[in-house]
């Protein structure tokens, strides 16, 4: 069986992994993600250089006993955050780690010596969700963590034809506190805006998250339902448009919201059904992946672009 190298740039910890063909991780590592591009690089390198120690040194277990490095493939799968166009292999800009059009795919090739898979973050785990997850091939992936992003998976592949494609959570949406206002979508509808308003409303302590609201919703606390009502209401009524454009397929969930799993589902599904009229509401289910879907993409990525290249 063959190994690829997978590489997550998030925003604030990159993670490398070593995975199969099969979709398991052999081994992982991760750093704090530097503040340069150049940092950027030259960490990804030395996580790679480690990995690659591991298995020279026969210390990682594969199927067939310990991974050869033959096993490994050259190919190095890469996704960054923020808006990609993997065409020209340019990370157009990220307001939270501070590029702006940033020749990534090249950068990361010359640093780690071998040709790189480059991608956008968002849409390699979509990928590896059609592939290795919920295994369909036509949904619309939606992740709602600090923000909100989509994707729209057609036959198993991400349809991107522009670096901004999938930014739903930059749309304007009515602000629910103040009539008249807009906000962005992910201003209400993310885990964090919906644990943002409630620490405002002295409903749970600062340091607390989404599922600390939805706890005080179970128990019946009105505030805190009205806050999550809120947001998937803007939630349904920010996607209806594009559901209504590509038909109701299935919508999948990843993020730190669809922990929240069923209840989640429901509610958006019963929302959705009023915000597309007469078209039929599609199914809501959560990711199987979790938070290894963007590494375990970027590993499926560089296995195809691996075979695409005949190496």
């Amino acid at each position: 069986m063959r190994y690829a190298i997978g590489i997550d740039v998030g925003g604030t910890t990159i993670k490398a992994a070593l995975i199969g063909e099969n979709a398991r991780i052999y081994d992982s590592i991760s750093m704090d993600t530097p503040h340069s591009t150049g940092a950027i690089t030259s960490a990804c390198s030395t996580l790679v250089t480690t990995l690659r120690d591991r298995v020279n040194a026969g210390d990682l277990e594969g199927v067939n006993g310990p991974i050869h490095p033959d096993e490994l493939i050259s190919t190095i799968g890469v996704d960054v955050p923020g808006i990609v166009d993997e065409q020209r292999g340019i990370a157009e800009f990220s307001a939270n780690l501070g590029w702006e059009n940033w020749r990534a795919h090249a950068d990361f090739e010359a640093a780690l010596g071998t040709s790189v898979a480059f991608g956008h973050d968002v849409r390699n785990g979509a990928k590896a969700e059609s592939h290795w997850g919920i295994a369909l091939p036509n949904f619309f992936y939606i992740a709602i963590g600090t923000g909100i992003a989509s994707v729209l998976v057609i036959n198993g592949a991400p349809v991107a034809p522009h670096g901004w494609a999938g930014e739903i959570g930059q749309v304007p949406v009515p602000d629910p506190q103040r009539q008249g206002s807009l906000l962005p979508l992910e201003q209400v509808s993310s885990a964090s805006a919906i644990a943002k308003r409630a620490i405002e409303a002295d409903l749970v302590g600062e340091d607390a998250g989404a599922a600390e609201v939805y706890l005080l919703a179970g128990a019946g606390n009105e505030d805190a339902q009205d806050i999550i009502n809120d947001a998937i209401c803007a939630l349904a009524h920010g996607i209806a448009p594009a559901l209504a454009a590509f038909g109701p397929i299935p919508v999948v969930l990843g993020g730190g919201l669809a922990n929240e799993g069923d209840p989640l589902c429901d509610h958006l599904e019963m929302e959705l059904s009023l915000a597309l009229g007469i078209i039929p509401p599609p199914p809501v289910m959560t990711a199987t992946l979790g938070s290894r879907s963007q590494v375990l993409g970027a590993a499926l990525s560089a296995f195809q672009c691996h075979d695409l290249l005949g190496q």
